[in-house]
């Protein structure tokens, strides 16, 4: 009787080695995977570390990663202490002497494997040693011992990958086999690779980042009265989102941001006022409704009127004293009415410099205003004038603040150049919303924000952290040269009023009071 073609024969040793082998391949294939895909360093170097000792059965194992000219012990791992209560002391990274000394540092310097049966008995003549403070210290015996440097695609030794104490099936310390050697070396040079990635991503983060807070520091510092609100803007959103995190009722009980996600709302406080590179410096710096070059020619035009005024009571003198002392009487009485003139000049002049401040304008000092801005003079060609200019009139009446509605517009326009400016930036993927948060935090929930007069839902919860955040400091920031700080108390108060006229998210003010994030004074992001 023909055997069933499709019956399974038992496996030669041969076979079932290429298939081990195939087995520890396609491993490995996968293991190389996990460590392309793993950002975070620490993270990376302990997966390293556990899938090396997986692949040998060993009982512990080590990264030194090469530093500054030193070795930098930055990971350990040794099941048998964590399962018996974990080490008497805890880890702690240090730096070893990059020389042949120790067994580390020979492998790392020379780029040689080190595969030893027991450590306590290497030859006389070798240049390295054990060094066996870590086993007195935590009653640990160390004997076999597979050493790999880790070399980068360009050969060259980065670090060293140090596994101990294979164990057998029964749990015995056994020497390392042969064939691990090519394995682990293969998986060391992959870890190399994968840890040099992630050093040149987080360089590169890193570079992206100081350019981005240098470029804004420098946007900012084009007014003394904006330094710094950018990241006090970043450094209060950032409060609000960790406080956010921590809620366990309520709304935000399921809503939660990754650590990317935080540092994307980072990257968007810092950028959030960036369109101003597009606003006159002549409105970013206006501290008063009139620069101080149109109050001084006002000034010497009121000076003008009062000449004017004194030269025609002058005139009269001369007519009354030509008709022969027939008009004496008329002549006090002229002087009277000069002073009274040209004293009435200087208090509207005084009048002016008042209201020339930012602040409320009264609808009683609209209507004077509006009178002084209507009395008429002639001029030194005979021309009637107005003793205002309508340019002036216009700055002077500016009934809340102190920018005219054009420059209100110019202002808010710089929300407008943050959007054009943020989309045209090539943004990796964990930062593609960078744009659209930051140009939202003057969208308020009633639709009455700008640029797009968004509605409740269709803000962003990142963008009404920073409309929250950009609003207190505003309110509160010492350097603004169109108001004088409020208190916090006064802020926080500003802040619920904003609330209850349905602008801003009562939750996100909520979490920003009860956790006293206002308290935070100092720009952590500076560091």
């Amino acid at each position: 009787m023909l055997p069933d073609s499709k019956q399974d024969y038992p496996k030669t040793s041969e076979a079932k080695q290429q298939v081990k082998a195939e087995e520890q391949i396609d491993k490995l294939n996968k293991i190389g995977i996990a460590l392309s895909s793993e950002q975070n360093l620490n993270k990376l170097l302990e997966v390293i570390v556990a899938e090396a000792r997986s692949f040998t059965h060993a009982d512990g194992g080590s990264i030194y990663i090469i530093e500054d000219g030193r070795l930098n012990f930055v990971v350990a791992q040794t099941e048998s202490l964590q399962r018996r209560g974990g080490n008497k002391e805890p880890f702690k990274s240090v730096y070893l002497p990059l020389t042949t000394e120790s067994i580390a540092g020979y492998v790392a310097t020379t780029g040689e494997l080190l595969n030893l049966a027991d450590v306590y008995r290497v030859r006389p003549t070798v240049e390295y040693r054990v060094n066996k403070r870590f086993d007195i210290q935590n009653n640990y015996r160390s004997k076999s011992m597979l050493v790999v440097p880790m070399k980068d695609a360009e050969g060259n030794t980065t670090g060293v990958l140090q596994l101990i104490n294979s164990t057998d099936a029964n749990g015995k310390v056994v020497p390392f086999c042969p064939e691990h050697e090519s394995l682990i070396l293969s998986l060391a040079s992959q870890a190399a690779v994968a840890i040099q990635n992630v050093r040149l991503i987080e360089e590169i983060k890193n570079l992206f980042k100081s350019l981005v807070r240098y470029s804004v520091k420098a946007i900012d510092a084009r007014s003394p009265h904006t330094a710094g609100h950018s990241g006090r803007v970043a450094m209060y959103a950032v409060r609000i989102a960790d406080a956010i995190n921590r809620e366990t009722s309520g709304r935000f009980a399921d809503v939660g941001f990754t650590p990317p996600e935080i540092e994307e709302l980072r990257m968007a406080g810092w950028l959030h006022d960036i369109g101003k590179i597009g606003v006159s410096e002549r409105v970013l710096e206006k501290e008063a409704k009139l620069t101080d070059d149109q109050l001084n020619c006002i000034r010497e035009r009121f000076e003008s009127i009062k000449r004017a005024m004194e030269n025609e009571f002058l005139e009269s003198q001369i007519e009354c004293l030509l008709e022969n002392n027939k008009r004496l009487g008329h002549i006090e009485r002229y002087r009277q009415a000069s002073r009274s003139r040209t004293s009435e000049v200087d208090r509207d002049f005084e009048f002016l410099k008042r209201i020339n401040v930012p602040g409320y304008l009264t609808k009683k000092d609209r209507a004077r205003l509006k009178s002084i801005a209507e009395k008429t003079y002639r001029s030194i060609k005979g021309e009637t004038c107005y003793f205002l200019l309508p340019e002036e009139y216009e700055h002077l009446a500016v009934v809340k603040g102190n920018l005219t509605k054009a420059e209100y517009v110019e202002v808010q326009g710089h929300v407008a150049h943050t959007l054009d400016i943020l989309e045209k930036i090539p943004f990796t993927r964990d930062l593609a919303n960078i744009p659209a948060h930051a140009a939202g935090h003057h969208e308020y929930l009633d639709g009455s924000g700008y640029p797009r007069g968004l509605h409740g839902d269709e803000i962003s919860i990142q963008s009404r952290i920073l409309c929250v955040a950009d609003i207190y400091d505003a309110l509160s920031s010492p350097d603004r040269p169109y108001k004088q700080p409020m208190s916090t108390t006064e802020a926080l108060v500003v802040l619920d009023k904003e609330v209850a006229a349905g602008k801003i998210d009562s939750d996100i003010v909520r979490v920003f009071i009860e956790n006293k994030l206002y308290q935070a004074t100092r720009c952590e992001d500076d560091d």
